[in-house]
């Protein structure tokens, strides 16, 4: 059933609620993450210089397989997106800002790192002199 005029814009008001709320910034992120993932795959699935699509060359033939050598280890994705840089050489404008939003996420979480209290070392009293 088609949603009236009204709907939709009711539930594009909660969205922007939610995205300036920041509630929906795990859905964001991970929407980013997709996005890299799809460009990455696109980008494996184009010849290499030799003229042969790198899924043949990796063995990785399916998006899910190579998904699944992403997920293994978690620097994996990012280690694949980082690959690209300083110039993004042979992707898309659109694959280049969907790999560069990941880079930058994950650039923004690590120096946005705060060290819980139980993570912290206590200091000794000082000594009376």
């Amino acid at each position: 059933m088609a949603l009236s005029n009204a709907d939709r814009q009711r539930r594009y008001r909660q969205k922007l609620k939610a995205r300036a709320s920041g509630d929906a910034l795990g859905d964001r992120a991970r929407d980013a993450a997709e996005h890299a993932v799809e460009a990455l795959w696109a980008f494996h699935e184009r010849p290499a210089p030799s003229g042969v699509r790198w899924s043949d060359i990796d063995g990785c033939t399916t998006v899910e397989v190579y998904r699944g050598e992403l997920q293994r280890n978690p620097g994996n994705l990012l280690q694949a997106c980082r690959a690209f840089l300083p110039d993004f050489e042979g992707l898309t404008d659109d694959e280049a800002r969907a790999i560069r939003t990941v880079i930058e996420i994950a650039d923004a979480l690590r120096l946005a790192a705060v060290a819980r209290p139980d993570d912290l070392a206590l200091m000794p009293p000082p000594m009376a002199a």
